[in-house]
Parts: C-alpha cells; sequence; structure tokens
C-alpha cells in the first residue's frame, strides 16, 4: 500500500513537471500565434484598402448617373402633369368635360 501511495506521489510530480513546462513554452507560442494574426490582418487591412477605394468610385458614378435620370424623369413627369393641367384648363374654358371624365 506505501509503495502504491509512493508511486501515485511520483507520477503526479511528473504531471505537475510537465504543466510547468507547458505553461512556459505555451506564453511564446501563444505570442507567436497572436503576431501571425495580427501580421494577417494588417495584410487584409492593405489589400482591402484599395478594393473599398474601386467599389467607391464605382458607387459614385453610378449614383450620378442615376441622379442624373431621376433629375430627367422629375422633368418630364412635371411637363406631363402641366401639359394634362393646359389640357384640362382648355377644355373646361371651351365648357367641355376633361379627357379622364366618364362620357355621359
Amino acid at each position: 500500500m506505501e509503495q502504491a501511495r509512493a508511486t501515485a506521489e511520483k507520477m503526479i510530480a511528473q504531471l505537475q513537471v510537465m504543466i510547468d513546462q507547458t505553461g512556459r513554452t505555451a506564453g511564446p507560442v501563444l505570442r507567436d500565434v497572436a503576431a501571425k494574426a495580427a501580421e494577417l490582418a494588417a495584410v487584409a487591412a492593405e489589400n482591402a484598402g484599395p478594393v473599398a477605394h474601386k467599389a467607391a468610385n464605382v458607387t459614385e458614378h453610378v449614383g450620378d448617373r442615376l441622379a442624373a435620370r431621376s433629375k430627367d424623369l422629375a422633368a418630364d413627369l412635371r411637363k406631363a402633369a402641366e401639359a394634362a393641367r393646359a389640357r384640362n384648363a382648355e377644355g373646361t374654358d371651351q365648357g367641355s368635360k376633361p379627357d379622364d371624365a366618364p362620357k355621359v
């Protein structure tokens, strides 16, 4: 029984030595892994910059074109509305019904 206890204590002591060694070596290894991850993030950021700039330029160009088309559409709609109002005013002045009035 004493021998089994001594063997168990010896094994526990060996395990403690292994844990201590792992703790000492894990710190620098984890720092190396963190440094590599930071380098990877830096490279990704450097490469993403030009892509984001290109996307911004394309977005600006498309936005300008869309704004111009929207202004043209608004002008066309205003002209059509004004023409319809003018036709209705002419029809009312002449005593006739507007174009969209139901025929009786």
